[in-house]
């Protein structure tokens, strides 16, 4: 189960992520639109890229494919960020009466990632919620296990 699940990761985030790859290959870039990036938060994104497939591994059909959009924007910022100088390039820009606004499409991957996440993991905890023990029971395990720290 855990390898199909984080072939389904994957098989979303890869695609996504060369496409954004691509798009910021391709489109020109206005020199304000590019934004700095720090090592820190190159390192943060790896983490959270990590994160997305130990959570592709709760047993739910949907929550691969949507941590895979979430792996994409990191994937895609990511690499265009250490591509690039630490700088990410947003070539895509909507004005509006008020301002302008860069992003690309890793950002728009990984705000619709974010959004499946939370919806698909709610959805799975609720129908899931015999699973969940009670405060009572985590608090007590909890205790234990902060003392074994210290013993």
């Amino acid at each position: 189960m855990s390898l199909v699940c984080r072939s389904h990761l994957v098989c979303v985030a890869l695609p996504l992520a060369i496409a954004d790859l691509l798009v910021k290959a391709t489109m020109p870039t206005a020199a304000w639109a590019h934004h700095e990036r720090s090592l820190g938060w190159l390192v943060l994104s790896l983490g959270l890229f990590a994160a997305m497939i130990a959570v592709s591994l709760i047993p739910s059909a949907l929550v691969a494919p949507a941590a895979g959009f979430l792996a994409a924007g990191l994937l895609g910022n990511s690499f265009s960020a250490a591509w690039n100088g630490m700088k990410v390039p947003n070539p895509l820009v909507v004005s509006g009466d008020r301002g302008l606004i860069a992003f690309n499409p890793a950002d728009v991957f990984a705000l619709a990632g974010t959004f499946a996440l939370v919806v698909v993991i709610g959805v799975w905890l609720i129908r899931n919620r015999d699973l969940i023990p009670p405060p009572n029971e985590v608090r007590a395990t909890r205790g234990r296990a902060f003392r074994r720290l210290f013993e």
